[in-house]
């Protein structure tokens, strides 16, 4: 297949639906850090059916249309989540039927070198009432399918955090097993967990899933601005700059302004920033 910049635009990603059922929301939610104390009754509504409180991040693997780049010609195995924006208009229900619609909106080309970026949106609304539950927009880099043009209009680009000591700090240590735990909610892409497929996709050992970084920062944030667990997440953006590696620890710096959180994650141990640019709102 010829790629080009206006067919992967043109790219018709399938519908895809899906019933959230009580194990799905409580898996998701182990695998992003909660219930790291089970005796904690804040952590435990996240993690126990009576009750259940669904993480506000869960929206990330909801009726997901599956590995569609994978068809529309891109090098999957050079393929890395870049970015990635939620706005969570209602907490994901649980066993009520929803529906994803998506589309592309942008192939930015940053040469035949370089690789490119293509951005997608995805809408989340209950299937009977269409009533809206969440919106998605991913970015993916192409790492070696640069040279196909650009088109479409590509997202604003999120701002930088401040350039001042950070008001909180937040350490959350990533489990040896973790990508093999978060592969289960969906993403089960072969870089994630066989040696083999992530050094032939440039890495020295598989990685850890950029959203299950996410997840881990957008519980993070709640838990050192709110104890209690009470406070949700309204949206929340950032940028993957950097592969984490299961076992690491990532401290979460956070800037606060009144509902407005910046952050980014380190990990302290290699000097890197995995995620950049953050920003959350508190809901």
């Amino acid at each position: 297949m010829t790629i080009s910049a206006q067919s992967i635009l043109d790219f018709a990603i399938p519908k895809a639906t899906q019933v959230v059922s009580a194990r799905d929301a409580i898996l998701y939610a182990l695998s992003v850090g909660y219930g790291t104390d089970a005796l904690d009754d804040q952590e435990l509504k996240y993690v126990y059916e009576r009750d259940l409180v669904t993480a506000p991040t869960l929206a990330n693997i909801v009726a997901h249309p599956g590995p569609w780049m994978q068809q529309t010609g891109v090098d999957w195995t050079r393929l890395v989540h870049s970015e990635h924006r939620l706005t969570i208009h209602r907490p994901v229900p649980v066993d009520v039927p929803l529906i994803s619609r998506s589309r592309v909106l942008s192939v930015f080309d940053r040469g035949v070198e370089k690789g490119m970026f293509v951005s997608f949106e995805r809408l989340i609304a209950t299937a009977d009432g269409d009533q809206p539950v969440a919106t998605i927009v991913q970015t993916n880099a192409c790492r070696s399918d640069g040279g196909c043009g650009s088109a479409g209009s590509t997202p604003e680009p999120l701002s930088k955090v401040p350039d001042r000591p950070p008001d909180f700090e937040f350490n959350v240590d990533i489990p040896q097993n973790a990508a093999l735990l978060y592969r289960l909610n969906g993403d089960l892409n072969l870089m994630h967990v066989d040696p083999q497929a992530a050094r032939k996709s440039g890495f020295a050992r598989p990685i850890l899933h950029g959203l299950c970084s996410f997840g881990y920062a957008g519980y993070a944030i709640v838990a050192a601005i709110d104890p209690s667990m009470a406070t949700g997440l309204s949206s929340i953006a950032a940028r993957f700059s950097a592969p984490i590696f299961p076992g690491e620890t990532i401290t979460l710096q956070m800037w606060r302004n009144d509902a407005e959180v910046r952050f980014r994650g380190l990990v302290a141990l290699r000097g890197a920033t995995i995620l950049d640019n953050g920003i959350a709102r508190l809901s």
